[in-house]
């Protein structure tokens, strides 16, 4: 997602946060809000997951945008989310979390604290768009076990949190992880580096958010 999406090679230590402001960050944004989002509109919402899914081929009846950017973290979505939430988007499907766990040191809490800021903007500014809470997906932690050594754990854990807040705010949690896992990692044929997804993997994907689109 963040160095492998950028296809380089190492982040010498984890810091204790991500700093979404990169080139490609700021280059890919500028080219997604030269299409404004209309009320009409479901955005999903997210990392390189999201950036390489083509959603608007899968759903092609429902004006489906792909808001996703490649190494995108919370805090980054946090500041791009004005321009998506002054269109009134019908839904916002969210998928969000994997880079901070993956590459920071961040804790489950804090971050946690960082997707309530995001989803207190869209409440705020954008009360009638429907939010989809999506769970993250698991890793193939032998494929690349320098970063996903462990990570799955704290997916797991960062998944349980989404899980009671979405409940708690009265949110629909979408459970991917469940249907993409086997014995709690994210099998070989639905990916190629360990993250990223296969068009096997963005099978089960799109069949668990259908009826939720439609």
């Amino acid at each position: 997602l963040l160095a492998l999406a950028a296809g380089t090679t190492a982040l010498c230590a984890q810091p204790d946060s991500l700093d979404y402001r990169g080139d490609y960050y700021f280059a890919k944004r500028a080219q997604q809000e030269r299409e404004t989002v209309h009320s009409r509109n479901i955005v999903m919402l997210g990392n390189s997951l999201t950036e390489r899914g083509f959603w608007s081929e899968y759903f092609q009846t429902e004006r489906v945008l792909n808001r996703g950017i490649g190494g995108d973290c919370i805090s980054g979505m946090i500041h791009r989310i004005g321009p998506i939430v002054e269109g009134q988007p019908r839904a916002i499907f969210i998928m969000g979390g994997a880079n901070d766990l993956v590459f920071s040191k961040i804790s489950g809490e804090k971050l946690l604290e960082q997707y309530e800021r995001l989803l207190g903007v869209i409440a705020r500014e954008s009360p009638r768009t429907k939010v989809y809470i999506q769970s993250l997906l698991p890793l193939n932690e032998a494929m690349n076990e320098k970063f996903f050594k462990g990570k799955n754990a704290r997916i797991a854990a960062f998944n349980a949190l989404l899980r009671d807040m979405a409940a708690r705010r009265g949110l629909t949690y979408i459970d991917i992880w469940s249907d993409m896992q086997r014995d709690g990692i994210l099998p070989a044929e639905y990916t190629f580096d360990g993250i990223h997804l296969k068009a096997d993997g963005y099978r089960i994907w799109i069949e668990k958010i259908r009826p939720y689109i439609k």
